[in-house]
């Protein structure tokens, strides 16, 4: 069997950042963790009762959550220093440094493997489906989010992201899962207009920020998936015109919830007490305007 480029491995190991679940610079940041946290939500919902294991664990926080819910978790990384932080700060879970290649467990292993936000990082992606597929059980479930491509990347254009090796639009996700496992459903990670927005502006930014390195023109923004806020917009204008100056922090602290303008801007205690989990929906519709995308596949 083959093993993925030395490079990408080390790369992987030595420098993607950890994931935490207690301090956040910014709105843009919160929602990030929200919606990976989301995502470990829905799996628990498929884990409940079984074994797992969580596949590209980071340091812990949704194998943390897993336990609280599956018979039995093992978390696997690549990453040393994530394993040490999740061993330190989740000590009743088992966690174990995975060198990227065979997984150390024997056939028919585990009911559910779950392995969120890593296929994008996988260039060779035959291996790593295969050896999923080889330690669930018969009848078992593999779950995958990654990234949607149809927000972040022109047609052809490579990862903007430099930890990704190949991102995915709903339709290449799932051939690509069906080539291994017999059913396969992709549904589209979804949020209120506020969270919504707050990502999408961000992948739109860093898009922007690739076409001018690769001297490529700007195209028109992929209309976003909630636009309710439309007629908002001229009349916020048209206030700051009329309206004492005293009034535009008032103005854009309304933006910032109005229209998710503000995403980068400090995470205060109001924001946390306002959004949450519950603030995403998955959805089968519209998958080319999904912030994220869920796969859920199954061997018979």
């Amino acid at each position: 069997m083959k093993s993925e480029r030395p490079e990408i491995i080390d790369m992987q190991a030595n420098e993607h950042p950890l994931e935490y679940g207690d301090e956040f610079m910014s709105l843009e940041a919160y929602c990030l963790h929200l919606m990976h946290r989301r995502a470990y939500e829905e799996a628990a919902q498929i884990a409940r009762g079984l074994t797992v294991l969580d596949l590209g664990c980071n340091n812990g926080f949704g194998t943390h959550h897993l336990s609280s819910v599956a018979a039995s978790v093992v978390g696997l990384d690549v990453s040393e220093a994530a394993i040490a932080d999740a061993r330190r700060r989740f000590a009743d879970c088992d966690f174990r440094v995975f060198a990227g290649v065979n997984l150390p467990f024997p056939e028919a292993a585990f009911d559910v493997v779950v392995s969120l936000q890593v296929i994008e990082h996988i260039a060779d992606t035959a291996v790593y489906l295969g050896e999923i597929k080889r330690v669930l059980k018969p009848s078992g479930t593999a779950v995958f989010t990654t990234p949607n491509a149809a927000i972040r990347l022109d047609p052809g254009m490579r990862p903007w992201n430099r930890f990704h090796v190949r991102e995915y639009r709903a339709e290449e996700l799932r051939q690509s899962l069906a080539q291994v496992f017999d059913s396969v459903t992709v549904r589209g990670l979804f949020a209120n207009e506020v969270l919504y927005q707050v990502e999408y502006r961000r992948c739109q930014a860093s898009l922007a920020a690739a076409r001018r390195a690769l001297g490529v023109s700007t195209a028109a923004p992929l209309p976003m998936a909630s636009e309710t806020a439309d007629w908002k917009r001229p009349f916020i204008g048209f206030l700051k015109t009329v309206l004492p100056t005293t009034a535009i922090a008032v103005l854009r602290n309304l933006q910032h919830h109005w229209l998710g303008g503000a995403g980068d801007e400090p995470l205060g205690p109001e924001d946390r007490a306002r959004y949450s989990t519950a603030s995403f929906f998955y959805r089968d519709a519209e998958l080319d305007r999904a912030l994220d995308l869920i796969a859920i596949c199954r061997r018979h």
